[in-house]
């Protein structure tokens, strides 16, 4: 009976010894995934600032939508069970939403200009996808 009970001291005490050790490295995933999307989203943004010379406010505005929309996309990118053209409407339907988002944020010379931007970035896609 002592001796089950030692076993079990024993099995929890390495149960909370191994998730003590998991977790900063958990936390240290979840930072850099979080530091990839600020990536993407900092470099759409920079892209988009250069382009359509975004005023400072602006770009505090879009911040945030860029943000919010990284993950999305890097989800959508990494999913391999999804068919290519699902996955291509389901981009769609993220860049229709953070243009909705953007639309009000941009005057509109800047929100054509983007939407030409967009049209080129999906005739590129096009092209690569053909020359496969």
């Amino acid at each position: 009976m002592l001796n089950k009970s030692v076993r079990r001291t024993v099995a929890s005490f390495a149960f909370l010894i191994a998730v003590a050790l998991w977790t900063p490295m958990l936390s240290a995933q979840n930072d850099m995934a979080g530091q990839d999307n600020m990536s993407a989203a900092a470099a759409k943004l920079e892209k988009m600032s250069a382009a359509l010379q975004l005023t400072p406010a602006q770009k505090q505005q879009i911040r945030p939508i860029l943000l919010e929309e990284a993950p999305k996309i890097k989800a959508l990118k990494s999913d391999t069970s999804m068919p290519p053209l699902q996955k291509a409407m389901k981009m769609r339907q993220i860049a229709e939403s953070t243009d909705a988002q953007l639309k009000p944020i941009l005057n509109p010379g800047q929100y054509q200009k983007l939407q030409q931007m967009q049209a080129q970035e999906r005739q590129q896609m096009v092209q690569k996808m053909e020359n496969r």
